[in-house]
């Protein structure tokens, strides 16, 4: 799932856990500047029954993490 939010492309790629039904959140958070494309990948420990609910914490992840209102994870350029 990928969603446009502010000057970021925040692409969301849960993955499913091998041989278990439960879903690991992961965001990359992109941004084009006058130096290229950038990127960067945040992870999350926390698990979900769905994909839908992982896509949803993912980008909801990456909002914090743009709004500078994660407790621990920055963007670093």
């Amino acid at each position: 799932m990928n969603t446009r939010y502010k000057d970021y492309d925040l692409d969301a790629s849960p993955a499913k856990s091998y041989g278990k039904d439960e879903w690991m959140t992961s965001v990359h958070i992109n941004k084009l500047s006058s130096d290229g494309y950038k990127t960067k990948a945040f992870y999350c420990k926390e698990i979900f029954d769905t994909k839908e609910e992982a896509d949803e914490h993912s980008l909801n992840l990456g909002k914090q993490i743009v709004d500078g209102e994660h407790p621990d994870l920055k963007i670093d350029f």
